[in-house]
């Protein structure tokens, strides 16, 4: 992969990551019809198809998965925060 495509697909997760915690400031902790269409258009930036619908998931676990994706781009291996809090 070349390292813009890289960079690019590094923004678009970040951007993801952004309009989550935005969401959960907000005070949502469930993802609603124009977060996950703008998610999915920002995901699809980065290269990834969302499986299933988003709409209706909680917030944190997709936070868990965008951790996961930014991960295995910078070639590590995901920490699930899940492990962490208990769940």
């Amino acid at each position: 992969m070349s390292v813009r495509a890289h960079r690019t697909r590094q923004l678009a997760l970040d951007r993801c990551l952004q309009l989550l915690e935005e969401a959960q400031v907000r005070g949502q902790s469930r993802i609603d019809g124009p977060l996950g269409a703008a998610l999915r258009r920002h995901l699809e930036r980065a290269g990834v198809l969302a499986e299933h619908r988003l709409e209706g998931r909680r917030i944190d676990r997709v936070l868990d998965d965008i951790f996961a994706l930014q991960a295995q781009l910078l070639g590590q291996e995901p920490e699930d925060s899940r492990h962490h809090n208990g769940y």
